[in-house]
Parts: structure tokens; sequence; C-alpha cells
């Protein structure tokens, strides 16, 4: 029987701007290295992310193709979420919007590859738990301003 998800390996053009995007901005820590493959750890597993360099020519996934649309990287608390958003929004991240999806509040950014990571923080159960299909609404969600 399955237990839940292990990591995830992206396909990067440039390891060393990989690299900059998930430590420096994201906070992931690198744990470990071999050729053309950098292995990171954002506190679940031995590493939660690898990244794979594929070269400066490869192309990024078109809207229309099968593949991957996002991965999701949790935060504590709502008070983490927004101050990793202000971190993403100095650091001129593009993003892609804030959603509140019952379950889980998140923002969308993209990183240097293309790829779709969505920060989220889950919602207490008590707070959708009577809700029917608490999967069939996504709402705006405005972030907090923990910055005072």
């Amino acid at each position: 029987m399955l237990r839940g998800i292990n990591h995830i390996v992206l396909k990067v053009r440039d390891l060393k701007t990989a690299d900059r995007f998930y430590r420096e901005i994201l906070g992931m820590q690198r744990v470990g290295e071999r050729s053309g493959m950098w292995f990171y750890h954002a506190g679940g597993h031995p590493h939660d992310l690898a990244l794979v360099e594929v070269g400066p020519d490869a192309t990024q996934a078109q809207k229309y193709q099968t593949g991957l649309f996002h991965f999701c990287l949790t935060v504590e608390n709502e008070q983490a979420l927004a101050e990793l958003y202000n971190r993403c929004r100095l650091a001129n991240v593009p993003n892609l919007g804030t959603v509140d999806h019952t379950v889980m509040r998140s923002f969308y950014i993209s990183d240097p590859d293309g790829h779709v990571v969505e920060i989220g923080m889950d919602v207490p159960r008590e707070e959708w738990d009577e809700i029917a299909n608490p999967f069939a609404k996504d709402r705006a969600y405005n972030i907090p301003d923990y910055s005072s």
C-alpha cells in the first residue's frame, strides 16, 4: 500500500541558476550531488527535490502537453506563507496567483525553467471538515501582511 510521495525530480537547463532559486529564494538545503544532479531537502525526507541538468538548449514544456502541471511545497503557517510570498516578490519571481483551495491556501510561482511551484499551507481540518466536497471550488485569497 502506498503511504505518500517521497520526492520529485525536475529537469533544468542550468543547475547553478536553479540552485540559486531553490536555495536562496525558497530556502531549501542542498544535501548532495552527483554528476549533473543536485539533491535538496525541505524537511520531509532525506531529499525532497532533485534537479537534473539537461543543458541550455532544452525547451520548456508547452501548455497543452502532458506532464507535470505543478508541485507543491508547504510551509508551517500563514505567517511563513506571507514571508515567503514577500521574499519571492522582492526577488522578482514570476507570481502566477494566490488561491484559497478550502483545504489549503497557496500562491503559485514559476521557477527559472518554467516549472510551476505552489507554495501552500494546510488549513486546519476543522475549518473544512463539514463541507461535503471541499475540493469543488477555489476562492480568491489575499495573503495577509505580516511585515509590521
